[in-house]
Formats: structure tokens, sequence, C-alpha cells
């Protein structure tokens, strides 16, 4: 993938984990105060924990939370110290977990990116593939001031500790391919993805795409 730059201001570790959940639509508010106050603050004391962004899309019991952690290398995740906060959650965290559904855990090692700004919309794209098969084409870059679109990240699958509190999903367990494109314009995203994108990734096997909405970087 040309135009590839890594270790950027805007997407600052060459592996990042993603995180996707959703939440009982009364305990939103105390989801948010402590998500947003407590627990991404507490991850980023963690060794090789760099940096993190949050994200939601639909609203209602139809909303759905990603976070992405940047981290500086696979093995931020196997630290004492983060494998000791998993196991020993805080008293909040104990309270919330059981209102967080539908949860999604995988590990990404970064495979190109270009453009530079954090937009206020992220599509998210996923892919199946194996291996070389599951890299992203360079076709992606020439989206950059297009559609809105000010970056794009690429990564695919790196295998990964499941979390003790819950069960690892099938999709998170496949190989597959991720990209990221961070923009200024829901509905020119929207457009890209109902239409050029699809001719940029050949063989699309299990393509999902959403648009996430950023509610605070870190």
């Amino acid at each position: 993938m040309t135009g590839i730059r890594s270790g950027s201001a805007d997407w600052p570790g060459p592996v990042f984990l993603a995180i996707g959940n959703s939440v009982e639509p009364a305990m939103r508010p105390d989801y948010e105060a402590w998500h947003g106050g407590e627990h991404v603050p507490e991850r980023l004391t963690m060794p090789g924990f760099l940096a993190a962004k949050r994200y939601v899309r639909g609203r209602g019991a139809a909303a759905r939370y990603l976070t992405l952690y940047e981290l500086d290398s696979a093995e931020a995740l196997e630290t004492p110290e983060y494998l000791h906060l998993l196991a020993n959650p805080t008293p909040e965290t104990r309270r919330m977990r059981p209102a967080m559904g539908a949860f999604s855990r995988s590990v990404y090692r970064e495979t190109g990116g270009a453009g530079r700004g954090l937009g206020r919309y992220l599509a998210r794209v996923t892919w199946q593939g194996r291996g070389e098969e599951a890299v992203p084409p360079p076709a992606l870059v020439d989206l950059i001031g297009r559609f809105g679109v000010l970056c794009v990240r690429t990564g695919v699958t790196l295998a990964a500790r499941p979390h003790p509190a819950f069960p690892a999903t099938q999709d998170a367990n496949a190989t597959h391919a991720i990209a990221l494109l961070s923009g200024t314009d829901r509905e020119a995203l929207l457009a890209l993805l109902r239409g050029a994108l699809a001719s940029r990734i050949p063989s699309p096997a299990g393509l999902t795409a959403f648009i996430y909405e950023l509610i605070a970087a870190y």
C-alpha cells in the first residue's frame, strides 16, 4: 500500500485493539460516565497503551459502541499489569459488565495508511481473507480527499488472548482485514460505502461496513 505512514499523530500505534459493544439503554448515562471517565483512562495507564478513541453508531437500544486503542505492540496485551487489570476489575467495571452486550474484540497489525486529520465520522469496513489475501489494496489510498475522507488506515488481524469476562466471537477469531476511513461528511461516506468502495476491494467475502460518530479522543 503506497503512501504508508506508521506512528502518525492520528494513529500512533503499529498495532490497534478494536472493541465493539452495546449497552442496555437504561444504563447508558452510567455507561458513558464510567467508560469515558474511568475505563478508558485506566487502560491508558497500562504499558504500551498509547491513545484511544471512542465512537458510537445508532441510538437507543440499537446503539453500538466502538473503542480503538493504539498499542506500541501486541505484547501490550500480555503485560503483567494489563492481565492483572483484566482479572481485578474496579467495582464500577463489575457493575457495568452485565449491561454490555454484542461484545467483540479484535487485535490488528497496521498494514498501511495515508492522509492526515481526524474527522467526526469513521467508516469501519471489514472483510474476510487469509494471509496476503486479507491485506487491503493500494487503491484505498486514492480515496484521500474524496468523499470527505481525511485519512485511511488498514490492518489485518493478529491472534490474541480472549477477554476473560466475555466469550470470543466467531467473527473475532476469523482472519480478516479492516479499513478505517476518517472523514468529515457522513452522507459522503455512506455514498462511498454503497458505491465506489466495493470496486477497490477484490472478492470482498463477508464484507461489513458501518459509520460511527466520534465521542472522544484521548
